[in-house]
C-alpha cells in the first residue's frame, strides 16, 4: 500500500523543524560561548588585580546604561509592539520602533560621554580601597574605552525587542554568540602577547588595549549583528521623538517601572563591586564573583528566559484581545514549567559546584580559588528559583500594564539584595566575600520572586498559578534529594587536574538529571505533563517563527 503524497507540505514541516533547531541549537552555542568567555579569561587574565580591575570598570557602562534606559527599555518594546505587530500595522510598529530607537541615542549618548569624562573619578571611587598599584590609573584608561558601550547597549535591547515583538529569534541568539567569539579572540590574543600573571603593575599600554577595545568590539559586533535580521522585516527607521497617538503614556508608564526596578538593581551590582574592592578583601575577589554569577546565569538564560521570551508576546497578544482565561493558563504552565528547570539546575549546581570551579580557574594566574569559587556557585544556586520567576512573571505583569506594582516587587527584592550584602560583609571575614555577595544575591531573588507571585495572585487571580504549589512542592524534594546524591558523587570522583573535573561534572549532571526527572514522574506526573506542554507550545511558536525566517 502506497501512502498519499504530502504535497508541499513536507518540505514547509521540514523547513519549520530545521529552522526550529538551528535557532535552539544557536542559543545553547551561545550560553555555552558565554561560559567560554571566563573560560578564556581565566586562562589568560586569571585571578589578579587585573582582572578585578577589569571585570570592575567592564561593569560601570552597563550600569549607567540600565539606569538611564535599561529598564524602560526591556520592560516597554515588545508590550507597545504586540498589537501593531499582531495587526500587520507596518508603519504604526515603523514609528513605535523609530522613536524607541531615537529615544535611546538620544539619552544615551551625552551619558557615554559622561562616563568617559569622569573616567578616573570612577575608577578611583570603585578601585581606590583595593591596595593595587596602578589599578585606578588601568582602570581609568579602560573605562575611557568602555564608554561607548552605553549608547551599544541601548541600540541593541530596542533591536532585540524588536525582533522578539515580530517573532524573530533566530537573529536576536546569534547575536550573543559573534559578540562572545569576538572577546574571546580579544582575551586569547592578550594571553599569546603577554607573560602569564601580567597584572596591572606589568601590563603595557598596547596589552591593555587588546582587552578594552577588544571587548568594545565585541558590544558593536552585538549591536550590527542585530541590523539583518532586523532589515528583513521591512520597517521604515527614521530619527523621530514622537510616538504615534495613545502609545507614549503606556510608554512613560512601564518605563517608570522597568527604571525603578533596574536603579535598585544597579545599586545592588555597585554595592557589590565596593565590597568585592574594599579594604581587605583577597585579590581576584570580582574576578572569581563574576565567575560564580556567570555560572549562575547560565542555565537561568538556557532555561528559564527563553520560557518567558517566548510566553510574553503570546501573553500580551492575549491580554490585548481580552481573553482573559488564555492569558491565566498560559501563564500558569508557564511558571510550572519555569519552577521545575529552576529547581533542577539549582540542584545541579550545587552538586556539581567543586568540578565547575576546577574546570574555571584550577591552574589559571593569580590567587589559588577552586574552594572560594565552588562556595560561590553553591550559594548563588538557591536564588535561581527567585530569579526564574522574576524572568517570567515581571514579563507577564508587564503584559498587562502592571507598572506600579511590579516596579515595588522589584525594587524590595534588589535593596533586601544590597542588605543582605552589607549586613553579611560586616558579620563575615573579608576572605569570605565571594560567599557573602552570592548569598545575598540569593536571599533577595528569592523575596524578589515570592513578592511578584503575590502581585500575580492580586492582580490575576489565583488561576494564573494553578498547580505551582503542587510543582513547587514535588520539584523541591526532588532538587534537595537529587542534589545530596549528585553532591555525593562529586565528593567520591574528586581529583585534581581538568579531564578529572569535566568527567565529574558530566556524571554528577546525568545522575541529578536522571533522579530528579524518576521523582518528577512519580510524584507529580499531571504537572510535568502541564509544563512540558508549555514548552512545546512555545517550541512550535517558535518553529512557525522560524519558518518564516528561512523564507
Amino acid at each position: 500500500m502506497t501512502r498519499p503524497s504530502a504535497g508541499p507540505v513536507g518540505p514547509v514541516l521540514l523547513g519549520v523543524a530545521g529552522a526550529a533547531g538551528l535557532i535552539a541549537a544557536v542559543t545553547i552555542l551561545a550560553r555555552i560561548t558565554g561560559f567560554g568567555r571566563i573560560l578564556a579569561f581565566s586562562r589568560t587574565v586569571g585571578q589578579t588585580c587585573l582582572g578585578d580591575t577589569y571585570q570592575t570598570v567592564n561593569t560601570v557602562p552597563n550600569i549607567v546604561f540600565e539606569i538611564v534606559a535599561g529598564g524602560a527599555l526591556a520592560s516597554l518594546v515588545v508590550p507597545l509592539l504586540a498589537r501593531a505587530v499582531n495587526d500587520g500595522d507596518q508603519e504604526r510598529a515603523s514609528r513605535i520602533s523609530s522613536a524607541l530607537l531615537t529615544w535611546s541615542v538620544l539619552l544615551l549618548t551625552p551619558m557615554a560621554v559622561a562616563v568617559a569624562v569622569f573616567a578616573e573619578q570612577i575608577s578611583e571611587l570603585l578601585l581606590g580601597s583595593k591596595g593595587c598599584a596602578g589599578a585606578v590609573e588601568v582602570g581609568a584608561s579602560m573605562l575611557r574605552v568602555f564608554a561607548p558601550q552605553v549608547v551599544l547597549y541601548g541600540v541593541g535591547i530596542v533591536l532585540t525587542g524588536v525582533l522578539h515583538a515580530h517573532r524573530k529569534f533566530g537573529g536576536a541568539a546569534l547575536a550573543p554568540l559573534l559578540s562572545s567569539l569576538v572577546v574571546i579572540a580579544a582575551y586569547l590574543f592578550f594571553g599569546q602577547r603577554t607573560p602569564s600573571g601580567t597584572d596591572v603593575g606589568t601590563l603595557d599600554r598596547t596589552a591593555e588595549l587588546i582587552l578594552s577595545v577588544g571587548t568594545t568590539l565585541g558590544v558593536v559586533t552585538l549591536a550590527l549583528s542585530l541590523a539583518l535580521p532586523l532589515a528583513r522585516l521591512g520597517l521604515r527607521l527614521r530619527p523621530t521623538l514622537r510616538f504615534p497617538d495613545g502609545v507614549a503614556g503606556r510608554a512613560r508608564r512601564l518605563a517608570a517601572a522597568g527604571v525603578a526596578a533596574l536603579i535598585a538593581q544597579q545599586i545592588s551590582v555597585a554595592v557589590a563591586l565596593l565590597l568585592g574592592n574594599g579594604a581587605g578583601v583577597p585579590a581576584g575577589s570580582v574576578t572569581v564573583f563574576t565567575y560564580a554569577q556567570t555560572i549562575y546565569l547560565l542555565p537561568w538564560a538556557v532555561f528559564a528566559v527563553p520560557i518567558a521570551m517566548s510566553v510574553f508576546p503570546r501573553l500580551a497578544d492575549r491580554w490585548d484581545a481580552a481573553d482573559v482565561s488564555s492569558y491565566s493558563r498560559l501563564l500558569s504552565g508557564a511558571t510550572r514549567a519555569v519552577t521545575l528547570t529552576a529547581l533542577l539546575a539549582a540542584a545541579v549546581l550545587i552538586a556539581a559546584a567543586e568540578p565547575i570551579a576546577r574546570i574555571v580557574v584550577e591552574s589559571a594566574p593569580g590567587r589559588p580559588s577552586v574552594s572560594t569559587l565552588a562556595a560561590g556557585i553553591t550559594a548563588f544556586a538557591p536564588g535561581l528559583l527567585g530569579y526564574g520567576w522574576f524572568a517570567l512573571l515581571s514579563r507577564a505583569l508587564y503584559a498587562r500594564g502592571e507598572a506600579r506594582s511590579t516596579a515595588i516587587a522589584c525594587v524590595a527584592g534588589w535593596l533586601a539584595v544590597v542588605v543582605a550584602d552589607v549586613v553579611l560583609a560586616v558579620r563575615l571575614p573579608p576572605q569570605d566575600r565571594v560567599l557573602v555577595l552570592a548569598v545575598g544575591n540569593s536571599v533577595g531573588m528569592t523575596l524578589l520572586g515570592v513578592a511578584l507571585l503575590g502581585v500575580v495572585i492580586r492582580r490575576a487571580g489565583g488561576q494564573s498559578l494553578a498547580g505551582l504549589a503542587r510543582t513547587a512542592g514535588a520539584g523541591l524534594l526532588g532538587a534537595v534529594v537529587a542534589g545530596i546524591a549528585g553532591r555525593v558523587i562529586a565528593d567520591v570522583l574528586d581529583a585534581p587536574g581538568i579531564l578529572a573535573a569535566v568527567w565529574a561534572t558530566a556524571a554528577v549532571t546525568l545522575c541529578v538529571v536522571v533522579l530528579f526527572g524518576v521523582m518528577m514522574v512519580v510524584t507529580a506526573r499531571s504537572e510535568v505533563r502541564a509544563a512540558m506542554s508549555v514548552l512545546n507550545r512555545g517550541r512550535a511558536h517558535q518553529a512557525a517563527a522560524a519558518e518564516k525566517e528561512v523564507r
